[in-house]
């Protein structure tokens, strides 16, 4: 079994979080750090110490990992946004609290919901006058007024939306890789309003969709949820607009996710529907996506046999599941996504006293197969499973998952990840006189709040 990759810490430096960049591109093209050094005529150990922060990635290092990575110029744009940090620092400027200390997005304008497809689209919509621009010191500069689209434009909206869901799985959406998105997610809606041909701007909305999906979950996470529902709303805006349906499915399901997760269950269900619509135009792998979306809205409600019925239409989806049919948005949906996706519905019937050992079995599969790159999909389905554990009175198993538990999420940026922790620690509260479970709390509280 090859060993498990060390931990990156992309909030400590510029340099590492370039590195982590480095790192996603190459883990997500499937080499090892010797391969992709022999491709661009570095050393192994160089490309390591880059990916940690210990050398410096040149401007001719980034640009040769470009063409290896086939990134469209990403690692290359991001060393711009790095030497800018760098001469903050500089100044004196410290990186953490530049991170910590990100401008919130503003509050929204009462009249941003319900709008038009077209009129979202067209000069950037109302959405772009609810999410004016962070400070320019944060972000990369927007697009010139008049500027024209080019398809390298493009090219970096469609990578930047990769490499944020990669940031996002692996360390959660709070830190730098919330400051990230929002300022992808600015420069992307300035091109939205530029000129452009036609033939490159249905590119360019799907692109854009795909980005603030992205930036919507990375919101969801980090706990903001209002300008994370308004992301993805302009998303389903674009991808209507351009009649992609494979990206409309994508928005549909984080906005049902966010509503169950508000407690807007009914919401959730009926926007996992609007999802389905014509459901003959999506793949397999979307079509589950949505049902899992849906089934977990009815269990939260106590829908018991509508929740069952769900994940057994995502469980019969997932086995007409064909990786070569699927669009590359869509690789993420592999086993352990299925079956964390469908054990979180289960779970919350599990607590009801249904289905029990198949919730159990559907998280057990989720924590063993997901590799480090879902970090926090594992940390989800993990504490999910400790907690069932300690529901049906198993504390001696539960406890060793709990902790593992604890201590994943303190690698963590991630508000959900720290509710469950809390959902995990009111389980534990029932057995006062456990000692293992008292030193599991104060091990929570620490880690919460610390």
């Amino acid at each position: 079994m090859a060993a498990r990759p060390n931990a990156l810490h992309p909030e400590r430096s510029p340099e590492e979080w370039l590195g982590n960049e480095i790192r996603q591109w190459r883990m997500l093209r499937g080499y090892g750090q010797d391969q992709l050094g022999a491709l661009v005529h570095l050393s192994g150990d160089l490309i390591g110490k880059m990916e940690r922060g210990e050398r410096t990635c040149l401007p001719e290092h980034a640009e040769a990992l470009d063409v290896a990575l086939d990134t469209g110029g990403a690692l290359t744009r991001s060393l711009v946004l790095v030497q800018m940090r760098l001469d903050k620092l500089r100044d004196g400027d410290s990186f953490a609290a530049e991170v910590a200390q990100t401008p919130q997005l503003p509050p929204p304008v009462s009249t941003l919901e319900p709008m038009g497809r077209r009129a979202s689209v067209a000069a950037g919509g109302l959405l772009a006058e609810a999410l004016t621009p962070i400070t320019a010191s944060t972000v990369l500069p927007l697009l010139e007024a008049g500027t024209p689209v080019r398809p390298g434009d493009v090219t970096h909206v469609q990578s930047a939306a990769v490499a944020l869901r990669g940031s996002d799985n692996l360390y959660g959406g709070g830190g730098l890789v919330r400051a990230t998105a929002i300022a992808q997610f600015h420069w992307a809606r300035s091109l939205t309003s530029a000129p452009c041909d036609e033939a490159l701007r249905a590119k360019l909305l799907t692109a854009a969709s795909r980005l603030a999906s992205a930036t919507g979950a990375v919101l969801l996470d980090a706990g903001e949820h209002g300008d994370s529902r308004r992301c993805l709303h302009w998303a389903t805006e674009l991808a209507e607009e351009v009649g992609d349906w494979s990206a409309r499915a994508v928005s549909y399901n984080l906005r049902s996710r966010l509503a169950s997760w508000c407690e807007r269950h009914d919401d959730g269900v009926t926007l996992a529907e609007m999802g389905l619509v014509r459901s003959d135009r999506l793949s397999a792998a979307e079509r589950a996506m949505l049902h899992n979306a849906a089934a977990r809205a009815h269990a939260k409600m106590g829908n018991r046999q509508a929740a069952l019925t769900a994940i057994g239409m995502s469980d019969e989806e997932y086995t007409r599941l064909r990786t070569d049919q699927e669009v590359s948005w869509m690789a993420y949906y592999d086993s352990a996504q299925h079956h964390g996706d469908t054990g979180h519905a289960a779970y919350d019937l599990a607590l009801a006293g249904y289905q029990v050992d198949d919730a159990i079995t559907r998280l057990r599969t989720a924590v063993d197969g997901h590799a480090q790159s879902f970090a926090r999909s594992r940390t989800f389905s993990r504490t999910k499973l400790a907690g069932l554990l300690l529901a049906i009175g198993n504390p001696e198993t539960a406890l060793p998952e709990a902790e593992l538990a604890v201590a994943e999420v303190a690698q963590l940026r991630s508000q959900r990840a720290v509710q469950d922790l809390h959902d995990l620690a009111v389980l534990a509260s029932r057995y006062g006189r456990n000692a293992g479970l008292q030193g599991l709390r104060a091990q929570i509280a620490a880690t919460v709040d610390g």
